[in-house]
């Protein structure tokens, strides 16, 4: 097929960038004139990069008219991690405006797919099952401006019979993941022996990895009669983060020694974080392959080769 992929600099967008590549699809990238392109060393020449900014409503339409993709998969975001990405005006603009510009270009071409990517963040904070047809409750403008998105879509799906369904991800790791991000600082410090501080460690999330993500989009840019669809992208198993810290202990063969309660829990952080997967059971010919143990260990492995990656960040 050929795919218009957004947000091919970012981790998940990144990791399904070099998928879609090697499965054989012609890959069209819009990238900002800034962007950090470390994570597509090695396929920028396999792909078709084409410098564009979603907010630039004119420019996208254009670019759309002369590349006519099959399917779009929308995973530009900004917002995600609030310690370091914290500028309401570019999380409102790339989140909300950008996905707005998007479906509305995206009017102009006929498309075979429209998978517009967001986030467990919608739901904020909640102690069962995170489940599709839950009022958003988000606690962070980054939440907020992923459930507007997802509100447009939805809407636009309806009212046009576009074939635009919505992801929601729970917490993906594996190769590429932004360095401050929990599994890659530890895995950094463990692979050099270094002092590991944590918060108490008892929080629980739906880990998925990586590929397992990518393989549910697989399956998704084949069905378009799942438009207007919301779909749950997790394991619906919780692990805390003292086990998946003890996951990349073995497997590292580490000597470091994590000191639990060092670092301060941060405010408006869940205990429990999980997702309720029934509807993607129900709908969906996929489901996530790999295990803590695995993916830790596919994870560490990538890491100890593509240190240099992460030494300067």
């Amino acid at each position: 097929m050929k795919v218009f992929l957004t947000g091919a600099s970012g981790f998940v967008g990144a990791n399904l960038a070099r998928r879609l590549v090697r499965e054989g699809h012609e890959v069209h990238l819009p990238l900002r004139k800034n962007s950090d392109l470390w994570r597509l060393e090695g396929i920028l020449g396999e792909a078709h990069a084409h410098q564009l900014d979603l907010r630039d409503f004119p420019g996208l339409c254009k670019a759309l008219v002369e590349i006519r993709p099959n399917a779009i998969i929308h995973m530009a975001t900004y917002g995600a991690y609030p310690t370091v990405q914290s500028d309401f005006d570019t999380i409102f603009g790339t989140n909300m405006v950008g996905t707005i510009n998007l479906v509305r270009a995206c009017g102009k071409v006929k498309y075979d797919c429209f998978i517009n990517t967001s986030s467990s963040s919608e739901y904020g904070l909640t102690k069962k099952r995170m489940c599709e047809g839950d009022f958003p409750m988000p606690v962070n403008y980054y939440g907020a401006t992923k459930a507007g998105a997802t509100i447009y879509c939805q809407a636009h799906a309806r009212l046009t019979g576009a074939p635009i369904m919505t992801t929601r991800l729970f917490s993906v790791y594996g190769p590429y993941e932004e360095p401050m991000r929990l599994v890659p600082s530890v895995i950094k410090k463990c692979l050099l022996n270094q002092q590991i501080e944590l918060t108490q460690g008892t929080q629980r999330r739906d880990f998925i990895y990586t590929s397992d993500v990518e393989d549910a989009y697989l399956e998704l840019m084949g069905r378009p009669d799942l438009g207007g669809e919301i779909i749950n992208i997790g394991t619906g198993k919780q692990s805390t983060v003292r086990k998946i810290v003890g996951e990349i202990m073995i497997a590292t063969k580490t000597s470091s020694v994590p000191k639990w309660g060092a670092l301060p829990t941060r405010t408006n952080e869940a205990e429990s974080w999980v997702a309720d997967t029934r509807k993607a059971g129900r709908l969906l010919a996929w489901r996530p392959k790999t295990s803590i143990r695995g993916g830790v260990e596919k994870t560490v492995a990538w890491m100890g080769k593509n240190m240099e990656r992460y030494s300067a960040r």
